[in-house]
């Protein structure tokens, strides 16, 4: 073998590439250990911050009773999510490791999905409309607030959030090969430690990509005369104009 190939050999090998294989770390990160249960404890309590961070910015701000139903939706959607992404990590990678997948999920609900989410609900939002004549704009919960359309609404959400992701994961099914391939690369530096690696993966990359979507996702959970412009005047209701819609504090 001359230096030359020798040579591109070793970067290859660096990068975690030989002859077309990506090379998988030995040690595989534990999604239910103590680690795994404590570094996701660490994601829930980051992202539900930046929904408070996100809640003291607004002009004018949300009635507390309000933002506690769009919270708890939003929340709900991101555990499901989540556990989703943790199933089809376990299911893509095998007896390999399933960082790398579960990063590649991260990525994917950080962009296609979260518009795939938006373009979907507001899409169902209209037909359960122009169908059933049921009210269910997302974030009008009547006046006062009532449990039973945030409930209708959460199971709208839900269904949106488990369609969307469904959908995205059989096309990645289409991409397995160069999916997994990046999701290694990208995580190779860090098989030395699988603590580290599941802390990055799990709370350090999502500390930025799940901030972000959950502020994104909120802006079209709550209630939005804006977002709605399109839809049938019937389907909005008054709600949010009553004196007894919530504390402002």
């Amino acid at each position: 073998m001359s230096q030359v190939e020798t040579a591109m050999e070793s970067e290859l090998a660096m990068l975690g590439i030989i002859h077309g294989k990506t090379h998988q770390c030995k040690h595989i990160c534990d999604f239910f250990g103590t680690f795994g249960f404590f570094v996701q404890f660490i994601l829930a309590i980051v992202s539900f911050s930046a929904l408070i961070v996100k809640r003291y910015q607004e002009v004018p701000r949300r009635p507390v009773n309000i933002f506690k139903y769009d919270a708890a939706k939003n929340g709900i959607g991101a555990g499901v999510v989540h556990f989703m992404n943790i199933f089809i990590a376990l299911q893509f990678a095998g007896r390999e490791d399933p960082c790398p997948w579960y990063f590649v999920q991260i990525l994917f609900d950080a962009t296609v999905v979260v518009f795939a989410n938006f373009i979907v609900l507001r899409l169902l939002e209209r037909r359960i409309m122009a169908i059933w004549g049921i009210e269910i704009s997302s974030g009008d919960y009547g006046d006062p607030p009532q449990f039973i359309r945030w409930l209708q609404q959460l199971g709208v959400w839900l269904f949106v959030v488990t369609a969307c992701k469904v959908g995205v994961t059989a096309l990645q099914t289409l991409f397995m090969t160069p999916l997994a391939d990046f999701g290694a690369v990208i995580l190779n530096p860090l098989c030395f430690n699988p603590h580290m690696e599941l802390f990055i993966v799990v709370v350090l990359l999502p500390l930025v990509l799940n901030a972000v979507q959950f502020w994104i996702v909120d802006n079209y959970l709550m209630h939005s005369p804006e977002g709605y412009s399109k839809l049938p005047k019937s389907g909005l209701s008054s709600s949010f104009d009553g004196p007894d819609y919530g504390s402002y504090t």
